[in-house]
């Protein structure tokens, strides 16, 4: 009887062990995927923040060539300002995909660390069910003779079987 659970828990373990490890590169591909979808939004909103600055700078050097101040260092400032403002959207847009992808790649190393521990976990209940099984077996139980020559709990006494 033991020696059925035992074969039973190996069975049902190497059986957990296969859908963990499906389980975690499932879980690895939805992070990669997750990452290629937040890259594609951080690229539209980058064009998205290219063209509106453009849209601005065309119309202050519009507005500037219409009034004829298109060379004053009025107009150089929004210009700058234009510019200045687009270079701090574009950064704030990276800094927050480094984000997301430090969270990605923390989230899958949490995924791989949970899998190491399932695993382990079945290992060791495997070998416990294993001992159980030994010790239902009787292994553990048979009193062991001690080898011819050896030495008794005398140390001044040798014993021969």
């Amino acid at each position: 009887m033991a020696v059925t659970a035992f074969v039973v828990s190996a069975a049902s373990t190497v059986a957990s062990m296969k859908q963990q490890k499906k389980a975690a590169k499932a879980q690895e591909k939805a992070q990669r995927i997750d990452q290629k979808r937040q890259d594609y939004t951080t690229a539209r909103e980058r064009r998205k923040q290219i063209r509106a600055a453009r849209v601005a700078q065309a119309q202050v050097q519009s507005q500037a060539q219409a009034m004829g101040t298109a060379t004053t260092s009025r107009t150089a400032g929004i210009s700058g300002g234009i510019q200045s403002e687009l270079g701090s959207n574009l950064s704030f847009l990276d800094t927050q995909q480094g984000f997301v992808s430090a969270i990605g790649q923390q989230s899958m190393a949490a995924g791989r660390a949970s899998q190491r521990a399932g695993m382990i976990g079945a290992v060791g209940k495997l070998a416990s069910s294993g001992i159980m099984a030994a010790d239902g077996a009787g292994l553990f139980d048979k009193e062991q003779k001690p080898a011819v020559g050896s030495m008794s709990p005398n140390p001044n006494r040798v014993t021969l079987s």
